[in-house]
């Protein structure tokens, strides 16, 4: 039992230490409350965002994704307006901005924005986080899994803390 306990107990802290930390983004306090209606988390989680998994199976054509795609997302905040701006495809990547604002009907939510990069690996096309631009107070980066691209509409998942689909049109 004291061999077990010597064992567990520096794993669990261990495991405890990196909590708070965020990849590619400013930490958020450890004590920070957790996700609610007053206090809502959008937009990275503190591991590489949990796999969005989109389910998608086909290949995404990353020179038909440059520019402005607008629509929205669900996280636990409840919906929230989305915008990618796609640059042009840099190598095998595709660099983004990801911004988000309130929506009608929605909740009061701050805006906020980051950089992403989308590629393609095992299959499966990601924007994953990179940098905040606009960080609000109590929030997150996420990723967006990409499901489909079909008629100027970008489907997916967000993978973040209690996140769900997201749907975005591109513009123009």
């Amino acid at each position: 039992m004291l061999i077990r306990t010597r064992v567990l107990l520096p794993l669990l802290a261990l495991a405890l230490a990196g909590c708070a930390q965020q990849v590619g983004g400013t930490a958020t306090a450890a004590d920070d409350p957790p996700p609610s209606a007053e206090r809502p988390v959008s937009s990275t989680s503190a591991v590489p965002s949990a796999d969005p998994d989109p389910g998608t199976g086909g290949t995404i054509d990353i020179a038909a994704l440059p520019g402005t795609w607008r629509g929205s997302y669900t996280c636990a905040q409840g919906a929230t307006g989305l915008e990618l701006e796609i640059s042009e495809p840099d190598g095998d990547t595709v660099p983004a901005i990801f911004r988000f604002f309130p929506v009608d009907g929605g909740a009061p939510t701050p805006s906020g924005s980051f950089s992403t990069r989308g590629s393609e690996a095992n299959g499966q096309f990601v924007f994953r986080q990179e940098a905040w631009i606009e960080q609000p107070e109590g929030y997150v980066m996420v990723d967006l899994g990409v499901a489909s691209v079909e008629n100027s509409t970008m489907t997916g998942r967000v993978g973040g803390p209690s996140c769900g689909d997201f749907s975005v049109t591109k513009q123009g």
